[in-house]
């Protein structure tokens, strides 16, 4: 695959989740925010992930897996977002601010919300899954793997969702 059937095959799958972007275009320049970029016209491409003005890192690839990197990191900042549109937060707005400086030390006390690794990972693979059945399986397998090296918490478990896709075409 060369980079421009990439871009198109990245806007076909953006309109099986009724999200079209004609004009979306692949990062071939850092950022500098940990977005990763490509270098390279096909067959084969170098991902790289620039942060702060650091190569953080650099992999080689070909079209098919590049393709698949750049639709999952996508899926999961969608599936990231609605579990975010969905959670219900109790905790007033100051402790935010809190909890960032001092992470768990009110849990329990004053608030809470039902966030859920769980529910955007399930999200994340339903809208793989959506796009090809293979790639919902391989994320599947990759979730599978850091959650049994981070698994979720109790809260995480009591507080599982699973997220209205219908307006991504997920059933």
């Amino acid at each position: 695959m060369r980079l421009a059937e990439v871009e198109a095959a990245i806007r076909d799958a953006l309109d099986r989740i009724n999200r079209p972007d004609p004009a979306y275009t692949i990062d071939r320049r850092p950022r500098g925010d940990g977005t990763p970029h490509v270098e390279g016209e096909g067959p084969f491409f170098d991902l790289v992930v620039d942060d702060d003005g650091m190569e953080r890192s650099r992999e080689t690839v070909d079209g098919h897996e590049l393709l698949f990197r750049l639709l999952c990191r996508e899926m999961r900042l969608r599936a990231m977002a609605e579990e975010r549109r969905t959670c219900t937060v109790t905790a007033p707005g100051w402790l935010g601010a809190l909890r960032r400086l001092w992470p768990g030390a009110l849990d329990g006390l004053i608030g809470s919300d039902d966030y859920s690794r769980g529910t955007w990972i399930d999200g994340h693979i339903r809208l793989m899954g959506h796009l090809r059945s293979d790639w919902g399986a391989r994320v599947h397998t990759e979730n599978d793997t850091m959650l049994r090296r981070y698994p979720l918490t109790r809260a995480e478990h009591e507080n599982f969702r699973r997220l209205d896709l219908r307006a991504f075409g997920v059933k």
